[in-house]
């Protein structure tokens, strides 16, 4: 009993870790962007396009993983793909030019979407092979990763580190983790047939379901959440520090300090959120976070006119949308057909286009409603979208 439960406890690290450095390795690039930019002389527009490599090599990578695990484990697919996007970091210091720094951001984003499906597709059966939810405290991982990166890039750039040496010492460091955490990470199985419930666009109690269910090839419930989740975590995360600096008055320090208390509470909740799940059920548990999201926003940054009302309305929005990304990669797993990692490949695609698309979304309202209304505007269509889903 000891051996398993040791086991178990081994299987859960490795797991941890790699979503740890799925998290650490493009938030230490986040900090050096205007460095990167500056040394390479490029203009917005180029910088623009560079930074769109990321997602054009991930979104491929999203679904050509889902493909390949039917054929990998995703215990060895996550092993080789962790090592090559942490291998790799040091390739963004060394581009000589904007289109070669394109060229290396791609194929960051190819070993970050490869890597995504394939740890939540491992996360996925090692959790229905333990009978227990591991998958939010494993995305706690993720968080406190992207923490780490951000934190490390913003010490090199204090110190005055260059770019080079920072990436070689984080990708040093995240390499050696990868290899000392491969060895036990979980077994498992490709995925050779789907899973035992509905199959989508089959006949369901007497019904064909949703044509838009077919068209997403997951529950409109899941993908409703997976997008209201990721876009208000993008929206606070690329927003939140101006509108707190400047529309509340608070300066850039404390525009600093939302961030990062925001994010630390995306830890503690994604930590947690496996307990608060199992405790409320999935349906409780969306219901609640609609409600306490709308409630904050509305309290923080409407009745109030300080800055720091804000920024303890953003630790609770946090606390509150940390499990709901893990929470729909699990019932997405649950609910459709064609296994774990198909499942992970369309609610990743879904909810990931809302982070990388949301912010530009909030830029554009900000130009014509101001920044705050825009804000506050899409955080309650999030809450009201979360409810309406939590219902289906």
């Amino acid at each position: 009993m000891s051996s398993s439960v040791n086991s178990v406890r081994r299987s859960t690290i490795a797991l941890w870790i790699v979503f740890f450095v799925n998290g650490a390795v493009l938030a230490s690039w986040a900090p050096r962007i205007p460095q990167v930019k500056s040394e390479l002389v490029l203009t917005d527009g180029q910088l623009g396009w560079a930074l769109l490599g990321i997602a054009a090599g991930s979104v491929p990578a999203l679904f050509g993983t889902a493909r390949l695990l039917e054929h990998v484990s995703a215990r060895t697919c996550c092993a080789v793909a962790a090592f090559v996007f942490a291998a790799a970091l040091p390739g963004i210091g060394v581009a000589p030019n904007g289109w070669w720094l394109g060229v290396v951001l791609a194929g960051l984003g190819a070993a970050s979407g490869c890597l995504d499906v394939a740890m939540n597709t491992a996360a996925i059966r090692y959790q229905d092979a333990v009978g227990r939810r591991v998958l939010s405290r494993l995305h706690g991982g993720y968080s406190l990763g992207v923490l780490v990166g951000a934190a490390s890039g913003a010490l090199a750039s204090y110190l005055g580190v260059t770019v080079v040496e920072h990436f070689s010492t984080m990708s040093l460091g995240l390499v050696v983790l990868v290899v000392a955490s491969s060895v036990f990470l979980p077994t498992d199985a490709v995925d050779s047939e789907g899973p035992t419930g509905p199959m989508i666009g089959k006949v369901v109690n007497g019904s064909t379901e949703n044509r838009w269910a077919r068209w997403l090839a997951i529950p409109v419930s899941v993908g409703v959440i997976a997008v209201a989740a990721l876009l208000a975590e993008g929206m606070v995360t690329d927003w939140s520090a101006l509108v707190v600096a400047r529309d509340f008055g608070g300066g850039a320090t404390v525009g600093a300090v939302a961030v990062v208390v925001f994010s630390s509470a995306m830890f503690l909740s994604r930590s947690f959120g496996d307990v608060v799940v199992d405790r409320l059920g999935s349906v409780v548990t969306v219901r609640c976070s609609a409600v306490v999201l709308t409630a904050a926003v509305a309290a923080g940054f409407v009745a109030q006119s300080g800055p720091w009302p804000v920024v303890v309305a953003l630790g609770v929005a946090g606390l509150v949308l940390g499990p709901l990304f893990p929470l729909a990669i699990t019932d997405a797993a649950d609910r459709t057909s064609g296994g774990a990692a198909v499942a992970t490949a369309r609610v990743s695609a879904v909810g990931y286009s809302a982070y990388l698309g949301g912010p530009p979304v909030v830029g554009f309202l900000a130009d014509h409603v101001g920044l705050l209304t825009a804000f506050v505007t899409i955080a309650c269509c999030c809450g009201a979208a979360l409810l309406v889903a939590s219902r289906s």
